[in-house]
């Protein structure tokens, strides 16, 4: 009984640790396309649109080349495998140590991956979005600058205006009058 218990979790883990290299297998065909100015530039005063297309272009360029060709989207998938990877192998390591003292250091190192396959792509996640980030910024300042300096217009960045919410009325509720006749 034993056994067969044992042999169905491990199968089981597998079955799951393959479906999650099949599902990275898959997103790593998503390419995201090259970093794009995140903001409306406009030809300036007297500027032809012919000269303004030109401009951009060489800004665009520039912008590229000052982040050293990498695209935003890209950077942060490469982040987000990278912590994957990382969590999944040091789950199996975790997971191998506490299962050995149990003395089942397979289906440890199983639960111990997928667990840190989890946790790890939650973390990469975050730090991918933060990695990604600062690669469109950098290119946005560089695109903006060389915009500016050709003599074209950068509309300004979008800036949410804050919410602000009114407390509730206080509600006291019913009042009850009671009458004790005096």
């Amino acid at each position: 009984m034993g056994v067969w218990v044992m042999g169905h979790v491990l199968k089981r883990s597998c079955c799951l640790v393959t479906l999650g290299i099949l599902c990275f297998a898959c997103s790593g065909c998503a390419s995201p396309g090259p970093a794009t100015p995140s903001f409306v530039a406009m030809p300036g005063k007297g500027k032809s649109f012919e000269l303004f297309q030109r401009d951009d272009q060489y800004c665009q360029s520039s912008a590229q080349r000052a982040i050293g060709y990498q695209s935003p989207g890209e950077a942060a998938n490469q982040t987000t495998v990278s912590g994957a990877a990382v969590g999944t192998a040091l789950g199996a390591v975790a997971g191998a140590a506490i299962g050995s003292m149990s003395g089942n250091m397979g289906t440890g190192a199983a639960l111990g991956a997928g667990t840190g396959l989890v946790a790890g792509t939650a973390i990469g996640a975050g730090n991918g979005e933060v990695s990604g980030g600062s690669l469109q910024a950098r290119y946005d300042t560089v695109y903006a600058q060389c915009m500016t300096a050709k003599g074209n217009r950068i509309g300004a960045p979008y800036i949410a205006e804050p919410v602000y919410v009114s407390p509730p009325p206080y509600y006291w509720g019913p009042r009850y009058y009671f009458s004790y006749g005096w």
